[in-house]
């Protein structure tokens, strides 16, 4: 269903033909869906035409995280304003809640699209977006991830 979701949003946005811009620098809000529920301040920077580099401060009931990403980026032919990033990082969180003071990291990888409104400052993006925990405990968790960000410049 997410896959079926993504590819229809591509394909929308292709076919509406909106033009759009790429940026530099967005913050914002970001979500993850999915077994677990994150969400919490976001910031995203392009360092060069096909790399970004983004970060977000994440809270969960009795948990607050950091998360690091590193990501390559192009356009999407005959949809300008959106592109296609893939990538991984890192994921580091705290426990919070009372008696509840464990510490978890996570590998992560993140792949899907992010779009930037032509005559607005808006930016959106979705993404596939797995958590491999490594401490306490091995897992995974697969999330959808949903972004909306404010273009600094």
């Amino acid at each position: 269903m997410k896959k079926t979701t993504l590819l229809f949003a591509i394909i929308l946005l292709a076919a509406a033909g909106v033009k759009a811009q790429t940026y530099e620098t967005a913050v914002g809000a970001k979500f993850y869906a999915g077994n677990g529920t994150y969400g919490g301040l976001n910031i995203r920077h392009s360092t060069s035409e096909h790399t970004a580099l983004e970060g977000s401060l994440l809270f969960q009931s009795g948990a607050i995280g950091l998360e690091g990403l590193y990501q390559y980026q192009g356009p999407i032919t005959g949809a300008e304003g959106l592109q296609y990033f893939v990538g991984g990082g890192g994921f580091l969180g705290f426990g919070t809640g009372k008696g509840n003071n464990s510490t978890a990291f996570a590998l992560r990888l993140t792949g899907g699209v992010d779009y930037k409104f032509a005559d607005a400052p808006i930016d959106v993006s979705l993404g596939f977006d797995p958590f491999f925990y490594l401490t306490p405990a091995t897992g995974s968790n697969l999330t959808l991830g949903i972004g909306l960000r404010y273009v600094l410049r």
